[in-house]
């Protein structure tokens, strides 16, 4: 019965010990935190933004540059690309700026005239001609290895010449037509028989 006071002298002092401990605490937490607050001012200074998922664009998603001006668009290049080879057979249609191919005419040995054969072909390449704008052709005059050079560059002369005149019969302006011979020094055909000098004996047409 002696030791209830003293007991409850204890338990009471380590119970003011622990409020006042607490009490203290509280206070340091306080003024920690006041001391962490920013000001008004510095707060609207930096303002916090929020970032919406729906507005983040991720790479693959980002919109491409505007094209600079007077440049064709990515798209429009795409779509003037040649679609790719697929492997079919069909023929490839041309472009209407490519140039038309001329036929050659062929003569017989020692000959200029034209043959029958001959005015099918001059018929279409005159078409051909006056279609061509701001183009000149060159009418070549060749020769089979036979002969000697200074008569066969005479011969290849005369039969550019008949082809020229038979064309402007035609309707092809002269000052489109121009002559040149190359005698032999110029062969299709390199083999030393008539299938290669048929070949050899011919008017070649080339555009300037």
């Amino acid at each position: 019965m002696m030791n209830h006071p003293r007991t409850l002298t204890l338990v009471l002092g380590c119970l003011c010990v622990g409020l006042l401990g607490t009490a203290t605490g509280c206070a340091k937490r306080a003024v920690s935190s006041a001391g962490e607050q920013q000001s008004p001012a510095a707060a609207k200074a930096a303002p916090v933004e929020t970032i919406m998922p729906d507005k983040i664009k991720f790479p693959d998603q980002q919109p491409a540059p505007p094209a600079a001006a007077g440049s064709p668009s990515i798209a429009a290049s795409r779509l003037e690309q040649p679609a790719p080879d697929s492997g079919s057979n069909q023929p490839v249609a041309r472009s209407e700026s490519a140039q038309p191919i001329l036929t050659d005419i062929f003569f017989d040995l020692d000959r200029y005239t034209i043959r029958d054969d001959a005015r099918s072909v001059l018929d279409t390449n005159a078409t051909l001609i006056n279609k061509l704008a701001g183009k000149s052709i060159v009418i070549e005059g060749h020769c089979d290895e036979r002969g000697t050079q200074a008569y066969n560059l005479v011969l290849g002369e005369k039969r550019a010449r008949s082809t020229k005149h038979y064309l402007e019969d035609l309707g092809v302006p002269a000052a489109k037509l121009k002559i040149v011979s190359y005698g032999e020094v110029r062969p299709l055909c390199h083999q030393h028989e008539e299938r290669c000098w048929q070949q050899n004996r011919r008017a070649h047409f080339s555009m300037q």
